[in-house]
Parts: C-alpha cells; structure tokens; sequence
C-alpha cells in the first residue's frame, strides 16, 4: 500500500491502462544519470502509447545524455536536458524506474501542475511525494519487464522496435540474464520478445562495450585509484565529474563495474564528488543485501546494486569513507 496525503494512491494495472487511454497529452521521464532500462522503458512505453491508444507520449530526462546510451534504439527522440521551454504540455506524467521522486530533477517541483502523475518502477520505493497513481513491483527484474507486463494483452501490438527497447532494458538491468533479480517470468517475457523480433545488430551495439583511448586511458586511472581492503573483501573509488580532463559522462566506462569485477572485491562503492553532493553507488557479488546500508544514507535500490546522496555540508570524503566502510565491515560479519 503506498499512501500520499493520507490516501493510498496503489493502483491495478487496469487502472493505468485506463488513464493512459483518457490521456490528452503524456509526458514519460525516469531518474537523472540514467541507465539503459530507464530509458528504455521510456521509449517502448511511447511507441506502445502510440500503438495502442493512437496518442503521442515524449520521453525528457532532466540530465544530459551519457555515452553509454549513444546505441540505444530511438535515442534521438528522448529530450535530455529538458527545461521549462522544451518541456511538453503537463497533463498526465509518467515516471518509470526512479525510486524516488526526487531523482527526476527539477521536474518533481511541478508535479502538482499534473492532472495525474504516475509512478512505475521495480525498485523499493522511497519518497512518492506528488504521485497520484503508484505501481510498483520488486519482484521485476526490470522496469521494462513490467512494462511488459502492464501491455501484454496487447502484445499483437509490438513491433521490433518496441521488442528490442523492452529486451534492451531487462538484458541489461539482469546483467545478460544472470543476476539475481532474473526470475522464471523474466525469461518468459525474453524470450515472448525474441519471438516477435529482436535487432540483434542494435542489441549488441548496446549491451557490448565499446571502448575509445579515452575510455581506455580513464580505465587505467580508475585502476590506479582502487583503494582494496584483502581481508575485508571491501574496494572503493573516489571520482569527480571529470577523469583525464573528460566529463565522466562521455565515456563507456562504469567504475562500479570494473571495481566489483576485481577478485578480491565482495563489495565495492564509489563516490562521485559533485559541487555540493556526494553520490555514491554500492555493488555486491555476495548475499549480503547492500540496500540496508544504503537506506542508513536515505537512499536506497536493490539488495546487489543501490545508492545515495549526500550533501557535502554533513559530511567530508574522508568522514564518509570511514562510515561506508563501517557499516559494511558489520553487514559483511553479520
């Protein structure tokens, strides 16, 4: 039950069915700093609008576009970096994959201007102040999968753009299908999608990394920079916006990646230092459910992959280290 204003706004997906079909206009956005499954699911949503209800949906994301999402099918359609003057008409908004309204950016100060504003996602959600419809699912192991889930009595309606954006996103949040978060119906929905037609070419282009010398030269300076503990089995990464001179988002590069990838790391963390925030990504390769420590920072996501934010005012880099380390030393040992 997800209550707001002392009202449980928890819908069935029926309900979203119908409200997206009454819609004048809709307006599909996810979390800053997005990944592949939030923007996917943003975009098969739009072509299934349009295939089902005959109705225009525009995806905007408040932050600009990262490198890693260069492949991404129909990527030219998202508006990324949108403001007041670029922004659709406000009547019904759509927010997918978030985890916590806040993590759209500027837009979560306009919700009210919203006729309905609908919140969909797979994570544990925290803070869904402004939301007037909330469909969650955490046995998902993606938002594209319940995506799939909400439209599939109109599965005659995809085509394979629809197809490859939806198993774009569920490849790549599974981690090619292997992560924990992979369940029976995961692999039904996959493979319901191989049948109607995946560009392999595009899902390839997406899911393999393609590295440039810059992307090379940032990877051996995020190698330099691990700090690892042996006997705790805990690394960290300290980064800012930049590495080398380039914005962190202009490369193929994910440091969480490459530090859990190293053997003698169970669980890694990285902070990105902003101007005024620290924020920080935990992985784990082992059972232990990382999201508890990162709900202790108000933060939150999936017990192998969440996150938090922190301002600079409450604590310094080396404050929070020591902190993070802390807390997953006891996690570790319990």
């Amino acid at each position: 039950m997800a209550i707001y204003n002392d009202i449980d706004i928890t819908v069935s997906k029926e309900k979203i069915l119908e409200r997206l079909s009454k819609a004048n206009h809709i307006t599909i956005t996810g979390h800053r700093n997005p990944d592949c499954d939030c923007i996917c699911s943003g975009l098969a949503l739009s072509l299934i609008i349009k295939n089902v209800f005959n109705k225009d949906a525009d995806v905007v994301n408040t932050d600009k576009m990262q490198r890693d999402l260069q492949n991404v099918l129909l990527i030219d359609k998202v508006i990324f970096e949108v403001n007041e003057d670029t922004l659709p008409k406000k009547d019904v908004l759509v927010v997918l994959d978030s985890g916590d309204i806040d993590r759209i950016g500027w837009i979560s100060d306009t919700l009210n201007e919203y006729n309905d504003v609908i919140f969909i996602d797979h994570h544990k959600v925290r803070n869904i102040n402004g939301v007037t419809m909330f469909y969650d699912d955490t046995s998902a192991g993606a938002t594209c999968e319940i995506i799939f889930d909400i439209f599939q009595e109109y599965i005659e309606k995809f085509d394979s753009n629809i197809a490859t954006l939806l198993y774009c996103g569920i490849c790549t949040d599974t981690g090619s299908f292997i992560f924990s978060n992979t369940t029976n119906r995961t692999l039904l929905y996959g493979s319901k999608l191989m049948g109607i037609g995946i560009i392999q070419e595009n899902l390839g282009n997406v899911v393999r990394k393609r590295y440039t010398k810059n992307d090379v030269s940032a990877l051996i300076e995020i190698y330099k920079r691990m700090v690892i503990d042996d006997n705790k089995k805990i690394g960290y990464l300290c980064l800012e916006e930049t590495i080398l001179g380039i914005n962190m988002k202009e490369l193929a590069v994910s440091a969480s990646d490459t530090l859990i990838q190293m053997d003698d790391v169970l669980i890694g963390f990285i902070i990105h230092e902003g101007d005024e925030n620290f924020r920080v990504s935990i992985r784990s390769r082992c059972s232990k459910n990382i999201r508890e420590v990162a709900e202790s920072f108000g933060g939150g996501g999936h017990p192998k992959a969440s996150g938090f934010s922190v301002s600079k005012n409450d604590y310094s880099k080396e404050e929070l280290i020591s902190q993070i380390n802390d807390k997953l030393t006891s996690l570790l040992a319990s």
